[in-house]
Order: C-alpha cells, then sequence, then structure tokens
C-alpha cells in the first residue's frame, strides 16, 4: 500500500469554511442539540426544512456541515461557527435548538464516536427510505453529475471493488475519507440495521429516532409531531412537506427491482429485528 494518499482521497471542496468573524466568537455559538445522521437521498433536506420552520429551532449556516466525517480536523471552534449566536435578545433562549444534517454521517465508520466525544447527550435522527428506491436514487444522481458510467446492476456488481479500492482512507487522519466509499456505496448505504447498530454502540436508544421518508412525505403532520415531541418541543407541523434536489421521474423495471431486492433481503429482516429489540423509536415503518 502507498503511503503517500492519491489524489482523490480528500473530499471535493464544496463544503466551504465560515466567515473569519464567525470564528472568532465560536464561545458564543449555540452547539447543536440534535442531528440528521442520514440517509442520502431519504428526504433530509426535506425533513430538515420542516425541522427549522419550528420556531423554536434555529438552522444551521448550511444544512450539511460535514464535520464528523470529513472536517474533523478542522476543530470544534470551526465546527460550532455554523451556529447561531446565543443573543441575548431571544426569549427563552434556553428552549431554543439548532441542529444540522449531514447524511454520510450515518455510514462514516468514525463518526459515532467523535459525535459521542462532542456531547454524549446528542439527539439522533436517521431518516430511512426504500433502500432500492434510494439506491437507484444515488446511482441517478451519480450519472447526472458525471460521476457514473456504469448501469445500474452493473454498478452494483462493481461496488464491492470500488469501496475497496480506498477504503482504508476512511480512517486515516486528515480526511478519513474515500472516494469510492462516497460516491458508489449505493447497495451499502441502504444496510440500515448495520449502520443502526454501529450507533448503538455509542448512543443509546433513547437518544435516537428512525423516520420513514414514505411516512414524512404521506403524513407529514403526524410525522413531525412525533419528531418534534422527539426533540422535546410543541407541535408545528405543515399540511405537505416539499420535496426538495428531485431528479426526473425514471422508473425502475419491475424485473430489475426485484432482483436488486433480494439484495437488501438479509438486511431488511434484521431492521426490523433490531428496532424491536433495541427499542428505537420509529415514526413510520421503514421499508
Amino acid at each position: 500500500m502507498s503511503k503517500t494518499a492519491p489524489r482523490f482521497t480528500r473530499p471535493p471542496g464544496v463544503w466551504t469554511d465560515p466567515p473569519a468573524d464567525r470564528q472568532s466568537v465560536w464561545r458564543r455559538r449555540m452547539r447543536p442539540s440534535f442531528l440528521i445522521v442520514g440517509a442520502q437521498r431519504s428526504g433530509t433536506t426535506s425533513l430538515y426544512r420542516a425541522l427549522v420552520a419550528h420556531p423554536r429551532i434555529l438552522p444551521a449556516l448550511r444544512k450539511e456541515v460535514h464535520y464528523f466525517d470529513f472536517q474533523y480536523y478542522k476543530g470544534e471552534a470551526w465546527y460550532l461557527a455554523h451556529f447561531p449566536s446565543r443573543s441575548r435578545w431571544w426569549r427563552g433562549a434556553q428552549d431554543v435548538l439548532t441542529g444540522e444534517a449531514s447524511p454520510y454521517y450515518l455510514v462514516h465508520p468514525l463518526a459515532p464516536e467523535r459525535v459521542a466525544a462532542f456531547d454524549p447527550a446528542m439527539r439522533i435522527i436517521a431518516i430511512l427510505r426504500d433502500p432500492v428506491q434510494r439506491a437507484f436514487s444515488q446511482y441517478r444522481h451519480n450519472r447526472v453529475r458525471g460521476d457514473e458510467p456504469l448501469g445500474f446492476e452493473e454498478a452494483l456488481d462493481a461496488e464491492p471493488k470500488r469501496l475497496a479500492l480506498d477504503a482504508h482512507w476512511l480512517t486515516v487522519p486528515p480526511h478519513c475519507y474515500s472516494r469510492g466509499h462516497h460516491l458508489y456505496s449505493y447497495a451499502e448505504r441502504g444496510r440500515y440495521a448495520r449502520h443502526l447498530a454501529h450507533w448503538l454502540q455509542t448512543f443509546p436508544a433513547e437518544q435516537m429516532l428512525v423516520v420513514a421518508a414514505e411516512a414524512l412525505f404521506a403524513a407529514p403532520t403526524r410525522t413531525l409531531a412525533a419528531v418534534f415531541a422527539f426533540l422535546g418541543l410543541p407541535e408545528h407541523g405543515p399540511a405537505a412537506v416539499a420535496h426538495f434536489n428531485e431528479l426526473p421521474p425514471a422508473t425502475l423495471p419491475d424485473d430489475v427491482r426485484d432482483r436488486v431486492a433480494k439484495r437488501f433481503a438479509a438486511d431488511r429482516r434484521c431492521l426490523g429485528t433490531l428496532l424491536r429489540h433495541r427499542g428505537i423509536a420509529c415514526v413510520g415503518k421503514p421499508a
């Protein structure tokens, strides 16, 4: 194994630093009390936008901060600079919350321990979508961006080799980043039982909430009421939740869907067992 990191082990530079004036007063910033940790292409933006519409939840500088995965080396001051100031003019400031939503936290091997070191009382929210549709959506997202030359099933077949190619960089400082794992983890990101079990090694079940993406869009008022209750806040829900980052409509053929679904059958069974036996609160039934 080469001792020199290849050029693609540094994450793409789309997560810019907060302004210097915010970093200089990081001690005056609110500390996040909840994280939406994923899953990617499962409605994390829709859920986050709905949450920060609550009068007692203030948004971060950006939805995805990626501190506990790619940018941990930048330090806590850098992270807290993304959150609102604890200004005196806020009435009942103790009852105002803030948080962020970085979908890669769910699957990054170092994220749970890093979050616990920052705040062991952190509230963890995972929104999960049917894993076949989630994988297909991620695949199409990569195709639109020009990152995926293969067909869908070809990409799934190639995934193990792609992930293994540079997976060792996931735990190598400073970036702890693997391009293969980030881009091509179509099936891996949908193995929800495995990832939630990892988080449960660090956080108690009562600090975790699982939301079915299908429930968020089909019954937003009831779903958001449960999320707000989990955060200790009163109801404040819209009659509908907007879709964000949508792709043009595309249908996965039934025969392809059936073949891909078999890849997730064992994990789906494990997920149901995990949610029941560990007592994780769940809004809706994850597909």
